[in-house]
């Protein structure tokens, strides 16, 4: 079902922004000249393109395997993500080992509690003056401090200023980054290394990022004056010699929020300003490169798929497993852009979209409800305006049945879908309201959900709020200490996550990274779990014994094959589901070694009187 779910979301725009957007629109559009970044070419397997169709696109130079390097590249300026602040050295990205130190305690005002004190953990080197960046070592400190001591004094100020006029505070950092970056670096040159160099890669330069669209058209003027009063306070604090005119901090500004990339370094979060790949690497729901971080801000991306000679590489933005309409507004409200890829293009009833917010038939209990859409984005700045558009799109349609010939009125089975969003949103609240308390309730509401929409046939099982679900109780039973369903909930969400039997297409690529860490995960329980059945010695005990150690073996394969080709083959993480498989081989071996010797040992032997009857009763059978 293609029907939106969403919230209404009202965003009226400036008067003026559809009009200059349209000025833009009907200027004369020119060829991006590629020069600056054609370096690229003598260090990886790609050709960068330029087209009035296309815009800036990379595709390969030859044929790519699965797995193949096609871009190195260290972020211009990039920001531990607000949650993982102290977790990360903000130099080189190296996990921080935090320390216990205690202090004094005080009270709601700040006043000091006289007599108590209470005990904190803090990185082995920070900055003292502003408090906001953490480092692993002294050294690190010491190389960061270019950068760092233009944005010191902003930084001090920047809670206040992000919560004074409601700026993002990673918004107000990225800026500050960027700042820095253009006053260390001076007039910075656009360099590209191979693999084997990347310890060495220098920031894409300063000069790069101006090439990347911000989409200020896009955004609400409210938003802009409110980014624009944060920024001359902001400002105001930096450094004279580092300054720049405040057209050009609101332009970085909008670049940042809607061309960061965010990517995972070291189990946390970081988002940073890559502008060759912002540029080269177009989205796509269905992708066939990944963008997988590095130390010291250095991005990798890899082929996921294998890819022909002049194929377009691409990436994904969006969180894949979602609905259609929900990824294409995540895009649009995030990076302002309407998806047209051929997933988003492809008819619904030919899509495995249709799966992703799938409501079954009430009549067959086995097809999927179809409402293809009609309404087609031409004019971003129309959906801009007036998002609500889509949902009356819906008035008065019917959707039919891929399986029998029911229909039913759109705007009732949105109202099925939002009464299950509903339900499902209450059993994950519950999960927030009882983080560390009552973790059997949110368990026993999360598989109520489950019995209500998918026993009783109302969703598809593919739907992405029942996989989501099943995501949350692998969770919620770990943390109980319930392996065994968990488990199973695991088992569903890879079997899920692979789309339906009876589909040609998967929802997500074969080596998506999420698909492979859910085999990492239902891998690696089903290895501790096969070890501590081992001890039961019943032939129940033994066949569960042996299952698990069945399933941890393919799941590791699976999660080892993956990681080789989005991380390296060398990488640790591909070294780490390498050990953890081997494992379980070994396990499997030993343990069926030990089922065949029990089983020769129990065969019966014939017995000596049997023997001597034998050759009397064949001489009988003769005559």
């Amino acid at each position: 079902m293609a029907a939106t779910t969403e919230p209404i979301i009202n965003s009226p725009a400036a008067n003026n922004a559809a009009s200059q957007a349209n000025k833009k629109k009907k200027a004369k559009k020119t060829v991006a000249d590629n020069t600056k970044y054609q370096g690229i070419e003598k260090v990886m397997p790609i050709e960068i393109r330029s087209s009035h169709a296309k815009g800036r696109h990379a595709v390969a130079a030859k044929d790519l395997a699965a797995g193949t390097l096609v871009a190195v590249e260290k972020a211009t300026t990039f920001i531990v993500r607000n949650q993982s602040f102290v977790n990360l050295c903000h130099c080189c990205l190296t996990p921080i080992q935090l320390k216990s130190q205690t202090r004094p305690k005080v009270d709601a005002q700040g006043k000091q509690i006289e007599g108590q004190v209470e005990r904190i953990n803090v990185p082995p080197s920070s900055c003292a003056k502003c408090k906001m960046a953490a480092y692993c070592s002294e050294g690190c400190k010491k190389t960061h401090a270019p950068e760092h001591d233009v944005q010191c004094a902003a930084l001090a100020e920047s809670n206040k200023i992000s919560a004074t006029h409601s700026v993002p505070l990673e918004q107000l950092r990225g800026v500050l980054g960027l700042i820095g970056r253009r006053k260390a670096e001076g007039d910075g040159a656009v360099e590209f290394v191979s693999e084997a160099q990347a310890a060495d890669a220098k920031p894409t330069a300063y000069g790069c990022v101006s090439d990347l669209n911000p989409n200020r058209h896009y955004i609400e003027r409210n938003d802009i004056k409110n980014l624009q009063t944060a920024l001359k306070e902001v400002l105001a604090l930096v450094p004279e010699e580092a300054r720049i005119p405040l057209s050009e901090a609101v332009e970085i500004a909008c670049i940042f929020h809607t061309n960061n990339h965010a990517i995972t370094v070291n189990s946390h979060g970081i988002l940073g300003v890559f502008p060759f790949s912002s540029l080269y690497f177009q989205h796509n729901c269905n992708p066939n490169c990944v963008c997988i971080g590095g130390p010291s801000g250095v991005m990798y991306v890899r082929t996921l798929t294998d890819v022909p000679a002049n194929g377009e590489l691409s990436i994904s933005y969006a969180d894949l497993y979602q609905p259609r309409e929900q990824r294409r507004r995540e895009l649009l409200l995030s990076r302002h852009f309407w998806c047209k890829c051929r997933r988003c293009s492809t008819l619904l009833s030919q899509s495995v979209d249709r799966f992703m917010d799938g409501i079954l038939c009430g009549e067959c209990k086995k097809g999927v409800m179809i409402f293809e859409e009609t309404k087609e984005v031409q004019d971003i700045n129309e959906l801009m305006t007036d998002i609500s558009a889509l949902d009356q799109e819906i008035q008065g349609k019917f959707a039919e049945c891929e399986s029998c010939p029911s229909k039913i009125e759109v705007t009732k089975l949105v109202e099925i879908l939002k009464a299950a969003i509903t339900d499902y949103g209450a059993a994950h609240m519950a999960l927030q309201q009882q983080e560390g308390g009552d973790l059997i309730r949110v368990r026993q509401l999360l598989e109520r959900f489950v019995q209500n929409y998918e026993e009783k046939h109302v969703l598809h099982p593919c739907n992405a709020y029942l996989v989501n679900t099943y995501i949350t109780l692998v969770r919620v039973c770990t943390q109980l200490g319930d392996v065994d369903r968990a488990i199973r909930y695991n088992g569903i969400v890879v079997d899920r996550m692979r789309g339906p039997a009876d589909c040609n297409h998967t929802a997500v690529p074969e080596n998506y990274p999420r698909l492979a860490e859910y085999n990492m995960t239902l891998g690696d329980m089903c290895l501790k779990q096969a070890k501590k059945k081992a001890a039961n010695k019943t032939p129940a005990g033994r066949s569960i014994t042996r299952r698990y150690l069945k399933e941890a073996k393919a799941a590791l394969d699976n999660a080892y094959r993956a990681r080789v080709v989005i991380h390296g083959e060398k990488s640790q993480r591909a070294a780490e589901a390498k050990r953890l498989l081997d494992d379980a081989k070994k396990e499997y071996d030993a343990f069926s070694k030990a089922t065949e010797k029990k089983k020769s040992k129990k065969q019966p032997q014939p017995q000596p009187q049997q023997q001597q009857q034998q050759p009397q009763q064949q001489e009988a059978a003769s005559a």
